[in-house]
């Protein structure tokens, strides 16, 4: 049986991925979840055994009978490693009864157990739930995501070479808390479809486990400035 990524580090807070376009929702999630599976292929194909979605359409509920079905199976433990994720779309859509079941889980999950809410408005959510979850906004699509795939793509192109790294990593420290996370959320998509391309070399292997290390910290307070300074000589 394969283990995950993350099976020795404390479980990251549920996180609510919040944006205007469903499906780049969608995706980002599932890249999130990706970062915490080893089968990256099975999770983004949305094929994978312990990744759940649960989708009921961008103009139905979330009823408190959906939630207490998630709220089972998360006494199940993983089929295929250590974690298991639970996707839900148009969380804004969960009536207050929904909300408070799932905060009994989001209060105390099984460790195995990873949380993503996928909300057009985070503020349609319960205080309590919020609470308990950080908050990633997606930018909307067009220039600002051309900007992270460039940033991207230079820090990637400079993996072999120490002052380049140290020069991409650092020319980021001025950049919004949002900002660097949708420029290490594209060098994670970046380094994997370098895998893809030219093969699985220990400099990629490197990169992605620090870049998916940071973007925890980042969540927890760490500065902008510190998340730079370890990309820069890791």
């Amino acid at each position: 049986m394969k283990t995950s990524k993350n099976s020795e580090a404390a479980p990251p807070i549920p996180v609510i991925l919040e944006g205007n376009d469903s499906e780049a929702l969608r995706q980002a999630a599932l890249r999130l979840a990706s970062d915490w599976m080893w089968d990256e292929r099975k999770v983004l194909a949305g094929l994978h055994v312990d990744v759940s979605v649960l989708d009921n359409g961008a103009d139905a509920a979330v009823k408190v009978d959906d939630i207490r079905a998630i709220r089972r199976d998360t006494l199940l433990r993983p089929f295929d490693g250590e974690v298991k994720v639970y996707i839900i779309a148009h969380a804004q859509n969960m009536n207050q009864s929904a909300q408070n079941a799932l905060l009994r889980v989001l209060e105390e999950p099984p460790r195995y157990v990873r949380f993503i809410l996928c909300a057009g408005n985070a503020e349609a959510l319960l205080p309590t739930v919020r609470s308990r979850c950080a908050l990633r906004r997606l930018p909307p699509g067009g220039a600002e995501d051309n900007e992270y795939a460039e940033r991207a793509e230079a820090f990637v192109g400079a993996l072999g070479d120490p002052w380049g790294r140290m020069a991409a990593a650092y020319s980021w420290d001025k950049l919004s808390r949002d900002a660097l996370r949708g420029v290490l959320l594209a060098v994670l998509s970046c380094l994997r479809d370098r895998c893809l391309t030219d093969g699985v070399k220990p400099a990629y292997t490197q990169a992605l486990q620090t870049v998916s290390g940071l973007l925890p910290a980042l969540e927890l307070n760490a500065s902008v400035g510190t998340i730079c300074g370890v990309l820069a000589v890791e």
